[in-house]
């Protein structure tokens, strides 16, 4: 959904060949009212079952060294709703989202404002809207409304003048920490709006994001850097948000960053980050993709993805999750929420609940 979503960081929390007969297996307490899961060959709805038993089924949210990781729960939700499963799990989760507003963007300080969570928040609410969730009455608490949160963190309106004249368009962050809020976050911020609002997006935050584009057509992670360096990850949301709000330069962008990304791809479908071909990575990658027509190089990714799961040869515990390399590395809850929607063939732009009925699955062997 780093990320990237990828938004979590220390300071701000921000800081992408099944075998014989089916067996029954009972749902975990994480889908608690589930009562029995069924058993899938779906390679999307495996990994998302394995999700939805990943989350504490007290507090309905992955638990990280500090306690509830809301940045990677959020991930996971929108995971669960790219596979059209595990709503039960992905609602109690909303609900704990929507309790945790100030935590997750502030920190629990209310002087706090981090431009990337209430962006993916947003997201996360349009993606549960069939479930009656508001991107305007996100929970009870101060915070409920996400779309004013967004765009009260954005440079150069009558509510945000502290900025800098240079990023006029910008959703940064309000920090006494400092200003960690990057292209993640501004192009969650740009796929949230254009799905919850009528309006949309303004020109001037479509226009920033466009700035920020290198000249051989990828986008940075951070802003305002002395070298224009392109990520994968980076250009893979960017790539989403151009082409969810439209217009003959956003897409004119967007194709460009397409171009670049082909010259990224292995020859195995991967994409490579942090020295390795991971998961995280390729399925942003593959989101991209898919959303700019190249449906080739989108199926590629995706068969690197599924070389990635955990079969029916590995634990059954194991059994759906996508590893983030080869060998097994990095964080694998983040690594399939990450892969899960390039796996069911949807992008941040049109991840719903809406039509996902099925419970958490378990894959089929």
């Amino acid at each position: 959904m780093h990320h990237p979503v990828r938004l979590t960081r220390l300071v701000s929390a921000l800081a992408v060949a099944m075998l014989a007969a089916p067996v029954a297996v009972l749902a975990s307490p994480a889908t608690a009212g589930a009562a029995t899961a069924a058993v899938t060959r779906d390679r999307a709805d495996a990994a998302a079952g394995w999700l939805t038993r990943q989350l504490d089924p007290a507090t309905h949210t992955v638990l990280g060294k500090f306690g509830p990781d809301y940045g990677l729960t959020a991930d996971v939700v929108l995971a669960l709703d790219a596979a059209g499963s595990g709503q039960a799990t992905a609602r109690a989760a909303t609900r704990a989202l929507s309790t945790h507003v100030l935590a997750y963007t502030a920190f629990g300080d209310p002087k706090e404002r981090y431009a990337g969570a209430f962006a993916k928040l947003l997201v996360v609410s349009a993606a549960q809207k069939s479930a009656r969730i508001s991107p305007r009455a996100f929970g009870a608490g101060p915070r409920k409304n996400l779309v004013a949160g967004v765009r009260a963190l954005e440079c150069g309106t009558a509510v945000r003048t502290d900025c800098s004249a240079r990023d006029k368009g910008r959703f940064a962050d309000i920090s006494a920490f400092g200003d960690f809020s990057n292209t993640f976050g501004q192009s969650l911020a740009l796929i949230g709006l254009q799905r919850t609002t009528s309006t949309g997006p303004s020109s001037a935050s479509i226009g920033f994001l466009r700035k920020q584009q290198c000249a051989d057509g990828s986008f940075p992670e951070s802003f305002h850097a002395a070298t224009c360096t392109g990520s994968v990850d980076a250009t893979g949301f960017a790539v989403q948000a151009l082409t969810a709000v439209g217009g003959s330069k956003a897409s004119s962008s967007a194709q460009r960053a397409g171009r670049w990304l082909r010259t990224k791809q292995h020859a195995d479908g991967s994409f490579t980050a942090n020295g390795t071909r991971n998961a995280n990575t390729t399925g942003i990658a593959a989101q991209a993709l898919a959303v700019l027509g190249r449906d080739v190089e989108a199926a590629k990714a995706r068969i690197f993805l599924r070389h990635l799961q955990v079969l029916c040869g590995g634990k059954a515990a194991d059994r759906g999750k996508v590893r983030y390399d080869r060998k097994g590395g990095g964080e694998p809850v983040r690594a399939t929420a990450q892969a899960v929607p390039a796996l069911a063939g949807t992008t941040l732009a049109d991840v719903t609940s809406r039509g996902a009925v099925r419970a958490a699955d378990t894959l089929a062997c």
